[in-house]
């Protein structure tokens, strides 16, 4: 009890230190913001005559803003990650790539070749093969096309 009434500034410079080197071996990030708090609290404790009470009181306080601030922002980056990110969504990958038909358009459908598969289109417009269409939509495996107009 007497070592956490008895807190200097070097005491939490070294207490810092070992969790930032502790979380080097591995923790997955839930020794960095102590440690980062810890530090801070060396700091404001060699800059002014901080009590025991209010040193401890700081290093809870700045561990928690310190983690909760990491969580918020690494929440919001993972959200915009999610939307940006079609995973396991391969044909999301060839919307506005230009293709050949290989098969006229009949009732709407038609086929084209996308680097070594075929796949099935849907086409609102009647069109020979051979045409040149756009990928502008994907819907589970069906690829939707509109015909490109050359100028």
């Amino acid at each position: 009890m007497e070592l956490l009434t008895q807190m200097s500034a070097m005491h939490w410079l070294i207490l810092g230190g070992v969790l930032l080197i502790l979380e080097l071996l591995g923790t997955a990030g839930y020794l960095l913001w102590l440690g980062a708090a810890a530090i801070a609290v060396a700091a404001a404790t060699a800059i002014g005559n901080v009590s025991w009470h209010g040193q401890w009181l700081l290093f809870a306080l700045l561990a928690l803003l310190f983690t909760a601030g990491w969580w918020r922002w690494q929440r919001q980056r993972s959200r915009m990650q999610d939307v940006a990110t079609p995973l396991n969504q391969r044909l999301q990958h060839y919307v506005g790539r230009d293709v050949l038909l290989l098969e006229p358009v009949q009732q709407g459908r038609s086929r084209v070749k996308l680097d070594d598969t075929v796949w099935s289109v849907r086409c609102e417009q009647p069109l020979a093969a051979g045409s040149q269409v756009r990928i502008i939509a994907v819907d589970g495996t069906l690829l939707t096309v509109s015909a490109l107009t050359t100028d």
